[in-house]
């Protein structure tokens, strides 16, 4: 079960949140229902409206959840106009490991391998931060957010969490350009699912592993901002000092150098890999 932070709260958690830049007020959470839950509900929501040729990078709603959940599945709400979707925990200082989904344009429905879940606790404090995007010239709304596959917490016996490999700055002239970034796992921990991130002058996209010394790739093709799939992966165990690399390949068509950022005019090139056991630690 959720319940929305009282405004006063909302906005004393608003600095510590991941990627904030500007914030909304609307939109209701959608509550989980009293009785035992099962199959696909909404976990959170965010009602929005843009104005034409207009975009908002960090529109915001916070809830509290009031019970326990366990997920077996993940999926986003994502109507025309939704760019991207990050669901994260806490209200302190923000990293990457507090991220519990990310999705972008396109995104399919994730399952979790049998036996893993993502446990939600009463009293956790979630984040949602949206970027919506008006290409149109009508004003454009939509209620966007995140479902989730509710399990029977017996059938759990690992955890999950994400980890985001890739770098926190780029700056791409026009032109063609390739970028590496090399992170270093340092807890063991298996990974089952990849979801390559990159905008709209994104081209390549490759992740390898590099386990005991051999490098494997997880992903290698070419990158459509308009198709942004969880990937499944055959479940790859890392130990500490073993390497995920993400490399993206860029073609700049503007006048400009791009840096990174979050607006669909700026670039990220992340591997967002789904693992377990919760808790593997960043790069």
């Amino acid at each position: 079960m959720i319940r929305t932070l009282p405004e006063v709260e909302m906005q004393r958690a608003l600095p510590a949140l991941l990627f904030v830049i500007a914030c909304g007020s609307s939109g209701e959470a959608v509550p989980t229902p009293d009785a035992q839950p099962s199959g696909w509900q909404p976990l959170i929501t965010k009602a929005w409206q843009l104005d034409p040729a207009s975009e908002t990078t960090s529109d915001l709603q916070l809830v509290t959840i009031e019970s326990e959940i366990f997920a077996g599945g993940i999926r986003p709400i994502a109507p025309i106009g939704t760019h991207h979707t990050v669901l994260a925990k806490g209200a302190g200082d923000f990293s990457g490991v507090n991220i519990v989904y990310a999705s972008g344009v396109g995104t399919n429905e994730l399952m979790f391998p049998p036996g893993v879940g993502m446990r939600l606790d009463a009293g956790m404090l979630l984040g949602l931060q949206l970027h919506i995007f008006n290409t149109s010239e009508q004003p454009l709304t939509g209620t966007s957010g995140v479902e989730i596959f509710h399990v029977d917490p017996s059938a759990v016996t690992e955890q999950v969490d994400l980890l985001l490999a890739g770098p926190s700055e780029l700056s791409l002239p026009p032109g063609e350009k390739t970028v590496s970034h090399t992170c270093t796992v340092t807890e063991r921990q298996t990974l089952f699912a990849l979801f390559p991130h990159m905008h709209q002058l994104g081209t390549h996209f490759k992740t390898t592993v590099t386990v005991g010394g051999e490098t494997r790739v997880l992903h290698d093709a070419p990158y459509d901002f308009s198709e942004q799939a969880f990937l499944p992966v055959e479940p790859i165990v890392l130990e500490p000092g073993d390497q995920v690399t993400s490399e993206c390949t860029f073609f700049n068509t503007t006048a400009d150098t791009v840096e990174w950022g979050e607006s669909s005019t700026t670039e990220m090139c992340f591997s967002i890999l789904y693992r377990f056991p919760a808790g593997g630690g960043g790069c």
